[in-house]
This record gives C-alpha cells, structure tokens and sequence, in this order.
C-alpha cells in the first residue's frame, strides 16, 4: 500500500486526470438506464410456476394484468356524456390497430404546416378539423404556455414533430390486444333461429359508432347493455345505495410482455385531458408505473438531499472547505462510475435498485472520513516529513484498514449472488462494486488532492493560543470509554436484555410482497384500485384452468356445469375468506346463448340440458376469428384451441382496504387446490396460476434468500476477520455488534408489523455490509494501541478517543443520509430509511460500546501471533 500511495503523491496530477477521464466516460452511461419494476423481471425463469404462467399466457393471453377504468360524469345517462366517453374511446383506439398510411398522411400534412414560418396552434387544429382524434392529440402535446393564436417558435414545432414521431413508433407496436367497454362491446342475439355476435352501439358505413342522442336512444343502449348478466360488474358499475349504473368500465388487455410504461404513461396522458369525466385507473401495468414514477421521483429528490446531509456532516465534522469538498467529490464520483456501469451494461433500475444511491452516498462518505480524518490525525508528522515523503507514512495503515473493510463489505454484498431474485441479485452486485469504487476513490483522490492543496489545519477547531478545541463529540467519546471500562458487565445485563425483547418480535416477522403493500394508505393509486375493485369484483386475477382431457370436453354439458358449480363455490357466502369478487369463463358465453335462443328469457340464463344444443349452438353462432386458430376471438381468454382446457379468471378483491396480503394469497390457493383436489370428477385436471401465485412465490424466494444470504455473509466475515487479525477469537468478537444489530432490527419489524419485502429484506445484508466497516477499524486500531504495552482499559480509551471520533461521524452521515428516504412516496422506501438509519445506531453502539465492553470482559488478545525463532 505505502507504494501505491508514493506513486499517488509523486504523480497526482496525472492520478486526478485518470479519474476524471474514467468519470466522464462512465457517466454517459447514465444515459442509457431505464426503470423497471415488474415482477416478470424480478422472477426466476426456471421457476416452475412461472414456467406455468407463462405458458397459460401464451393460450389465453395475460388475463389477469389488465388495466381497468371506471368512467363516470355528473349526468352519465346524457348524449354530452355519451360523446365525451366515446371520444375518450377513440384515443385509445389509436393504439390498438396501427394504420401506416393514416399515420404518414398525418405526418406528411403536419411537416406541411410545419414549413410556413407565422404557424400558430390553431392553424394545425384548422389543417386537421377532419380528424378529430389527432386534434385531441395535438392538444395534449401542445406547449402549456402558447395560446391557439400564438405563433409557435421553430423550436415548440420541432418538438411537437418529435412527440408525432415517437407516438407513430408507439402505436406501431400495437401493445393494445384487447379494448373493452360498453360503446363497443358486443351481445349475442338469437333470433330467426340464428346466433349472431351484434355490436350494443351500432356503427355507420365508415366504421364510426353511432352514439345515441335522444333520450329513446340511450334507454334503448340502457336495455341491451342491462339485458346481458355478464356485464353486470364486467363493463358497468352498480351504485349499491341507488340501485342504478354509476360507472361504465373501459378494460384495456395489452400484449406480450412488451414495455407497457410508456402506453401506460400516455393513456395517463389521455385520461388527464378529459376532465369533463372522472375517470380511475387500476392493474398492474399502471401500479408499475407509478413505481416507475415514484423510484425516478426518489432519485431525483433523494440524491441531492443525502448530498446535503453528507455535506453538513462533512463541515461539522473538518470545519474546512476542503474537509466538505474533497468527501463530497469523493462520493458524487463514486455514484457515477455505479450507475453509469449499470447503463452501458444495459441493467435497469428496479424496486430495490432505488436503495442503491443513498446507500453509496452513506458508504463513500464513510470511507473519505477515516481517510481525511487520518490525515489530521497524523497532521505534525506530515508537517514535519512533507507532503510528499509525510502523506504515505500517515496514511499507509488507514488505507490498509479502509480496503480490508471495503473487501469484507464487497464480499458481504456478492453473497447475494445466491439470491434468485434478479432485482436483489444484481443490486447486492453493484452494492459491492459501488463500494469498491468507494474505497478506490477514497484512497487515491483524497491523497492526490492533498498533495497539491496547501497544509493547512482547520482554523475553526483551533481555539485560543493554538490549542486544539475540545468538542461535544470528544466529551461524549470520553463517557463512553468510561461506561465500556468500568461497567461492561452492565452494557452486557442490558444486551441480554434486548436480546430477549427482539427475539420475541422476530417471531412476530411477516413477509409480504403484495403489490398494494408498497403504497401508502393515503395515496391515490391505491385508493382508486381498491375502489375499482370495489365497483367491478377485483383488483386483479388469477386463472384456474381446468383440463377436461379431451379434445372438444369443454363443450360438453357436464364439464360446463362442473365448472359452473366451481364457478358459484369461489363466491358463496361461506367462502368469503377467498375474497374471490367475480369469475368469468366460457360458461357465460354458453349461458347467454342459451337465453338468447329463448326470446332473452332471465330463466335461461344457464347451461342447456343436452350438450347436442351446446354443439348446435357453437355451430351456427357467427363471431370473428382474426388470427383463425378455431377460436372465436372473444372466446380466446377462456378456451384452448382444441376446446380441450377452460380457463376461469377469478378477480381477487380486498374486503379491508389494505389489499391482499403474501399470507392471504397463499391460504386463498391452498383451499381452493384442498377443495380441487377433493371433488374435481375424473379425468378432469386442474392448474392454478397468474400474477398473484407469482407475486406470492417471490415471497419465499425472498425468504430462502434472506437466509441463505445472512448466513453466507456472517460466514464471511468471521472468515475474514480471522484472517485479518490471525486469531480465532477475532471472528466472533466482529460477530456481537453485527449479529445483535440484526436480531434488533428484525425485532422492531416484528413489533411494528413492518413486513419482510423486496426492500427491506436487504437490511440485513447492509447491516453487514456497513456495520463490519466500523468494526474493523475498531479491532485494527485497538490492536495498533496494544502493541505500545499499554493496558487493556487504556488501549480501549485511547481506541474509541481516536477510531470512535471517525465512527461516530461517518455514523452520523448514514443515519442522516437513509433518513432522508421518508420523504419518498413510495412506503418501503420510508420504512426502509427509517430501519437502516436505526440500524446504524445499533451498529455504532455496538462497534465503539459493545465490542469493548466484550474485550475488556474477556481480556481478550488481538496481537499477531509472534513468529517461533529457530536455533
């Protein structure tokens, strides 16, 4: 190490134009990140139950991730109402059927205009008065800040030539599959012997809907929409005091597993245009979003917050501008080299990526401030060797000791490799090389750039006569070195006490990952998706196919009313705890055949008797099949090809107002395989699987992660310590300050009801991580101390009056810095920063109160073991 930094102070020039030559060409990687936190990107491939899931998505399409919409107005039942929902219908439309032609003749007409240099916004809504929708478009895309009259300078036009161009792009993915609501939505009517699919709106000869305008017209639309049992709570709304329909749904079923965020960011764009309706989304493509949206809104308000705080604690800390500089400098390049990695190595941002910069922010700033305080530590030796020949000296044994620490935490942080949850994987991997950009950072721009400044010592910690002032951090380093010599047996009666308390709350500890559980009570989204679920049966669902095991059974009377009876057991009174709200199936296609072959009689509403009229039914009904795979397109979400397997979206729906919970999930799967198991008829087989079975195994996953992670980790620290220090004893003296920070923090969890998540089930592993830091520096100064012959109190006191000064105030800026994610909106990330920043309180009392408290009790002897001299 003294080499390396006789090279750093020889040459630091040179060092500091490598450094920001590596800088500049990480970060434009940062560029290239993108955000993504869904829970296909998060799940094992090889999973069995998600091989499952994918596979029933590729039969009967993604079901059960649909958004949903409830659209209502002060007078629904009004022709006014009537055009707005329609037109709100149309822009959605857009995006589903993508019309090269229509798009370039835009384009063409828009570049047209484009060319005069006087345009203003309403000459473009005047070119386009024929096309509606693109007027609505052009809109929304306008400058907030232009009147219709105003001219648009070059600059406003090219921009809205580029969201033109972008939304072609968009729209010719066609993400959009499926769009549903009751303008155009399609009945089945029965009669001159005849089953013909007919549309509820009827359109004219160019393909427009013919929206009704009179009051005949709209109790007309009112009768057929009402005439149809499945549309209740499948495209309308039933006001529960009134009786009557208060919303109308619009279900939008996007494909693949393609980019939603940005369809999803621009119906967002749409629903805010409109707002002569009121209009409420929920699924889980927008939940996404918005956590797109609130993980983008963290960093950007989060960063320079834990910049702030890290630069205060920096100040108090050296009282010098560049005591704030060279740390800040320090840890702001860190962030770079991180984050730009992860762009050109094409990762993206998730749930827990979002942890990553307070936590690099508080781990640069730890290891700058063992370095920069050394060099003040060892301020007169510099002074009197010079800079060049002083600076190596002094700083050779803490940079040792930084780089171990940093070794042990990057160990600490890979251990998450055996994590098979991708998000948690590959954020433990750039933890670890964050912090190895840290440490690099740390031990060679901070000598470099002290080689060039001037010495100087900080004026405002020189008091009169040029003695070095006392502050409240040397005093309160004094009470603490006399509580760990004279009463360690009492830190240690108290320890077992909380030991007690936590394991207690530790078995109290949940885990969850539902969905809803990432937001906070009073957010927006998740109110509106709980009251969607609330008017239309559900959330979100989940599929139950069952496999009649032969080709063309699902046609068959028995199977159809098999499932029927399925079907009304997941919603009786008995099982409310299945908090099942609706199921639709291919049942209800069959069931409305039947009734409109009777003259629309309720009473048959039900599955015929023969199965011969079920044949004859499918056979003369008359229904588009597009992609001409023997399925009718309307019967796809529900029946294979073969017309062997059914499939039956069940829509989950939270009766308390806080979601469904991982355990909930877990016990509504379990009872309804029990009940399966037990009275499916042979040959008929079942599988159950979709989003919520998903989200409920990553559970367990990050259950078995955890432990395996925490064990592997603790392992290698002990196997590191030991190593380090060369004696046995060394490793579970390390092992107390960590191991009871983490019963403590899983305590807490478990007394405040905090679950175990996606988030916060990385604490441990921080704890680790940051926690040996502090732990290392101790061990390796008091060993340091105890070379001099000195007693064991003495070398304890003068231990934490040099090592625990940097402690505390590296401490202070991780407290600080994770205490600044409770402004986030995001509710893990509060909990999160609120848990990791009582964590590095229990750490830094365990590091300078605990562990001597352990050494002063056992006498315990760090020396290296001395070599035996041969005669």
């Amino acid at each position: 190490m003294n080499s390396y930094l006789k090279f750093i102070t020889k040459r630091p020039v040179l060092v500091l134009i490598a450094l920001f030559a590596i800088t500049a060409a990480l970060s434009y990687g940062m560029r290239n990140l993108q955000f993504d936190s869904s829970v296909e990107s998060v799940m094992p491939k090889q999973d069995e139950d998600y091989i499952k899931y994918m596979k029933t998505r590729e039969i009967f399409g993604d079901n059960g991730r649909f958004l949903i919409m409830a659209v209502s107005a002060d007078n629904l039942w009004s022709a006014s109402s009537f055009e707005k929902i329609n037109d709100f219908l149309i822009d959605i439309e857009e995006y589903k059927d993508f019309n090269e032609q229509k798009e370039k003749t835009r384009l063409k007409k828009f570049n047209e205009m484009a060319g005069r240099s006087d345009v203003c916004l309403k000459d473009f809504y005047d070119r386009f008065s024929d096309d509606p929708a693109f007027v609505r478009f052009l809109k929304r895309k306008s400058p907030a800040d232009f009147k219709t009259d105003d001219i648009l300078p070059e600059d406003a036009v090219e921009k809205l030539k580029a969201s033109i161009i972008e939304d072609i792009e968009l729209k010719r993915i066609e993400i959009i599959d499926t769009i549903l609501s009751p303008l155009n939505a399609e009945d089945i009517t029965g009669k001159d012997d005849t089953l013909e699919a007919y549309d509820l709106i009827a359109e004219d000869d160019s393909g427009r809907r013919i929206i009704p305008r009179t009051q005949e017209g709209i109790d007309q639309f009112k009768k057929r929409l009402t005439s149809n049992p499945a549309f209740k709570q499948g495209i309308y709304a039933i006001d529960r005091k009134t009786g009557e329909i208060s919303d109308f749904a619009i279900i939008i079923k996007l494909c693949g597993t393609m980019d939603r965020t940005t369809m999803v960011g621009e119906l967002a764009d749409i629903i805010k245009s409109y707002k002569e309706l009121t209009i409420i989304v929920s699924g889980v493509p927008f939940l996404n979003k918005r956590f797109n949206d609130y993980i983008h809104e963290d960093l950007g308000r989060n960063v320079p917050l834990v910049i702030l705080v890290a630069t205060i604690v920096f100040f108090f800390n050296f009282r010098s501008i560049r005591g704030v500089i060279l740390p800040l400098t320090t840890l702001i390049l860190a962030e770079l080299w991180t984050f730009g990695l992860m762009g050109h190595l094409g990762y993206e941002i998730t749930t827990v990526g979002g942890t990553l910069p307070p936590l690099l922010v508080a781990v640069g700033s730890s290891y700058s401030i063992h370095v920069l305080n050394q060099y003040y530590a060892d301020f007169e030796l510099i002074t009197r060797k010079g800079r060049q020949k002083g600076l190596p000296i002094a700083m050779s044994h803490i940079t040792t000791t930084v780089l171990l620490a940093g070794l042990t935490t990057f160990a600490a942080f890979m251990t998450f490799l055996t994590s098979q949850v991708s998000a948690i994987l590959e954020w433990g991997v750039f933890s670890a090389i964050g912090v190895m950009f840290a440490v690099f950072i740390s031990i060679t721009f901070i000598p470099a750039s002290l080689t060039l400044l001037p010495h100087r010592y900080p004026s405002l910690l020189i008091g009169k006569r040029n003695i070095r002032k006392t502050s409240l951090v040397d005093k309160a380093l004094v009470l603490i070195a006399m509580i760990t010599v004279r009463h360690h047996k009492k830190v240690f009666a108290v320890t077992a006490v909380v030991f007690c308390i936590a394991v207690a709350g530790m078995l109290r500890l949940k885990v969850d990952t539902d969905m809803l559980h990432y937001f906070k009570d009073d957010d927006s989204a998740k109110i509106d998706v709980l009251k969607i679920g609330h008017k239309f049966g559900g959330e979100w669902g989940f599929n139950i196919t069952i496999d009649s095991g032969k080709i063309d059974g699902v046609k068959q009377r028995e199977f159809l009313e098999t499932v029927e009876e399925l079907r009304q057991w997941l919603v009786a009174d008995e099982n409310k705890d299945l908090k099942i709200g609706r199921t639709d199936a291919f049942s209800d296609f069959i069931k409305r055949m039947h009734m409109a072959m009777n003259n629309d009689d309720p009473d048959y509403y039900k599955i015929p008797e023969n199965s011969l009229d079920i044949l004859d039914y499918l056979e003369i009904y008359s229904g588009d099949d597009d992609d001409s795979d023997g399925r009718v397109d309307a019967f796809e979400p529900f029946v294979d090809p073969d017309f062997q397997k059914c499939n039956i979206l069940a829509r989950l729906a939270a009766k308390s107002g806080k979601g469904i919970g991982t355990a909930e999930t877990n016990h509504i799967i379990h009872k309804i395989r029990q009940h399966l198991a037990e009275n499916l008829p042979e040959p008929y087989s079942f599988e159950i699987t979709g989003f919520p079975i998903i989200n409920a195994k990553l559970a367990h996953y990050i259950v078995t992660g955890q432990m395996k992670g925490l064990l592997l980790s603790l392992m290698i620290v002990l196997v590191v310590i030991i190593f380090l220090f060369r004696k046995f004893k060394a490793g579970p003296l390390s092992l107390i300050d960590m191991g009871m920070t983490i019963l403590i923090n899983f305590g807490i969890m478990g007394w405040l009801g905090i679950s175990l998540d996606m988030v916060t089930s990385i604490i441990a592993a921080i704890t680790i991580g940051i926690g040996v830091d502090d732990t290392i520096h101790f061990l390796n100064k008091y060993r340091s101390v105890k070379k001099e012959n000195v007693s064991i109190p003495d070398a304890i006191e003068q231990t934490i009056y040099v090592s625990g000064k940097a402690i505390l105030f590296t401490s202070l800026a991780l407290i600080f810095g994770f205490l600044v994610m409770v402004t986030s909106h995001f509710l893990p990330m509060v909990l999160f920063g609120l848990l990791v920043a009582l964590t590095m309180v229990n750490t830094t009392i365990g590091s300078i109160v605990l562990v001597p408290a352990a050494i002063r009790l056992t006498g315990i002897d760090l020396s290296p073991p001395t070599a035996v001299k041969k005669d």
